[in-house]
């Protein structure tokens, strides 16, 4: 029998592009149990768009905040409402291939979370950039950035969500869901590109890609981007990973990779030399796991390893004062 899979999408002034997506995902070629529709006190005709979708598929469920929760609060309101083994996140303005569900649910297996290839496309100005290569899904990187996994790429087995220690404010659900099952290795990807993105200025998510072609020019300004985040961001990021810490210490059972992550965790947050070489020793070990992928030159890698406390400041970028999203 075929395990149910319940489709969880939020909504929010999504007029625009939204019967695109859900076309896409009444289409697919497995069967989906539920589609769970949640929408955020829209003021242009998503609502309309939605009611005349729910009366033609039994399958949609439609519901409709009285109050703005926010993307974050609303996902996890959205999902608590599903009744499947599992649970597709998407969003509204993306179109899904006709079998991402059933590549991911013949790709999961033993897991508890499959991400995917999301390759985006533009709308308007807005810039893209799509990397092909498999990412690294070790918790040890996944504590650092959600990229990787993002939210509209996954599809989660229920039973995850009880492992989530309650009030859990500083991640978002997407980031809280990957970290918790790579923090077991319980995460697949299949490589291929099931989701296309929509990237324009207006979404919530849009930042503008950097530039990661190796040459001086390039070296040079991330070194100076990265270096000058540190020096302004180190407070915040210290606290960011002291509350990291303390979650994954929430975290039901121990084992030598959640170890790993809750050591750099901890190194991170701390002030001071001892902290910061141990840090670094920690780093140059874990050079294998914590870049986007593996780096193949052990001499660069080992060099990258040992600049990795401070290039970091890059992923926490958006929370700088001269930050914009241009």
């Amino acid at each position: 029998m075929k395990k149910k899979v319940s489709v969880v999408m939020c909504t929010y002034n999504g007029e625009k592009y939204l019967k695109e997506q859900i076309e896409s995902i009444v289409r697919q070629t497995y069967p989906i149990h539920e589609i769970i529709i949640q929408d955020d006190c829209s003021t242009d005709q998503t609502m309309a768009i939605l009611q005349n979708y729910a009366m033609e598929y039994k399958s949609i469920h439609l519901f409709q905040n009285t109050i703005q929760k926010g993307p974050h609060a609303n996902f996890l309101s959205a999902i608590a409402r599903s009744t499947g083994d599992y649970i597709a996140i998407s969003d509204q303005d993306d179109i899904w291939e006709p079998d991402k569900i059933e590549q991911q649910m013949n790709a999961i297996g033993d897991n508890w979370l499959c991400s995917c290839f999301s390759k985006p496309f533009a709308e308007g100005d807005a810039a893209i950039h799509f990397d092909g290569r498999k990412p690294n899904l070790y918790v040890e990187r996944l504590i650092y950035i959600a990229s990787s996994t993002p939210g509209h790429t996954l599809i989660i087995k229920k039973s995850l969500i009880d492992l989530i220690p309650d009030q859990i404010d500083f991640l978002l659900y997407d980031h809280l869901f990957s970290i918790t099952a790579a923090a077991y290795d319980k995460i697949s990807f299949p490589e291929k590109i099931l989701v296309h993105q929509r990237r324009h200025l207006n979404a919530a998510t849009y930042t503008k890609p950097v530039s990661i072609q190796r040459n001086m020019k390039n070296y040079f300004h991330y070194f100076v981007r990265t270096f000058t985040n540190y020096i302004e961001l180190r407070n915040e990021i210290r606290m960011y990973f002291s509350r990291m810490h303390q979650f994954l210490l929430l975290l039901p059972e121990q084992n030598s990779v959640k170890a790993n992550a809750q050591k750099m965790a901890l190194y991170q947050s701390q002030k001071g030399l001892i902290a910061y070489i141990k840090l670094l020793i920690l780093c140059i070990k874990l050079r294998k796991r914590i870049f986007h992928t593996e780096e193949q030159n052990d001499v660069i890698a080992i060099l990258r390893a040992f600049y990795f406390p401070i290039s970091c400041s890059d992923y926490f970028r958006y929370l700088s004062k001269k930050y914009t999203k241009k």
